[in-house]
C-alpha cells in the first residue's frame, strides 16, 4: 500500500443498502456512463451505467445517509493519519455509484484532478466496492499497486496525477462500486 493511501472497511449490509437504492431509487435514474462530464460513446474508454447522486445532505435517501456517516469515519480515520491533509473540506454533493457490466470499467489510466473546472477543487477520492470481485479491482500506475474488489473495501487516495490508475476489467462478472471526492471549499 503507498504511503498516502488508507484502506477502511464499510460494513456489507451497507453497501448492500447502496446497491438496492442503485435499482431502486426513485429520483436518480441509471444512465450510461459519462467522462468528464460527457456522454462516453467510447467504450474502449469508460464502459459503465451510473448513478449519479447530486443534492444536498438534507434530502438524501437513508441507505445514502448511512454510507455517508460510514464514509465519514473513514475520512475521519485518514485525517488522524495525515493531520496536514485536513482543511476546509466537504464530501462533494456530487458523486458516482457505478456498474460495470462483465468487460466493462474504466478503462483508461486516468486522475481525478484535471484541468476542468469540476475538478480542480478535489482534493482526496473515496471508493467503496458494493461487489466482490478478486480480479476485478483497481490498478495504481505509479503505486505498481493491485487492490482487489472487496464488498465495503473502502479505499482514499489524494486526488493527484501521482495517484494515476485504472479498472482491471473483469471478464466474467458484474462490478459494482460507489466513488466521489473530498474538495476544498
Amino acid at each position: 500500500m503507498d504511503k498516502f493511501m488508507h484502506l477502511s472497511e464499510i460494513p456489507e449490509s451497507v453497501c448492500n443498502d447502496i446497491v438496492d437504492f442503485y435499482w431502486n431509487n426513485e429520483t436518480y435514474p441509471i444512465k450510461k456512463g459519462e467522462v468528464g462530464g460527457r456522454k462516453s460513446d467510447c467504450n474502449d474508454i469508460k464502459d459503465s451505467y451510473d448513478v449519479c447522486v447530486a443534492t444536498n445532505y438534507q434530502d438524501f435517501d437513508d441507505r445514502i445517509k448511512s454510507y455517508l456517516d460510514n464514509l465519514n469515519r473513514c475520512l475521519d480515520e485518514y485525517f488522524d493519519r495525515f493531520d496536514r491533509s485536513k482543511m476546509p473540506l466537504r464530501i462533494s454533493p456530487k458523486f458516482n455509484i457505478q456498474r460495470y457490466e462483465p468487460k466493462g470499467g474504466y478503462k483508461v489510466w486516468h486522475h481525478e484532478r484535471t484541468a476542468q473546472k469540476h475538478a480542480a477543487r478535489r482534493h482526496l477520492v473515496w471508493m467503496t466496492y458494493l461487489t466482490d470481485n478478486p480480479d476485478g479491482g483497481t490498478e495504481f500506475m505509479y503505486q505498481d499497486l493491485y487492490i482487489p474488489a472487496q464488498v465495503g473495501k473502502t479505499v482514499i487516495w489524494p486526488a493527484e496525477w501521482m495517484y494515476t490508475h485504472r479498472s482491471r476489467i473483469d471478464m466474467e462478472n458484474e462490478k459494482m462500486i460507489i466513488t466521489g471526492w473530498v474538495e476544498l471549499i
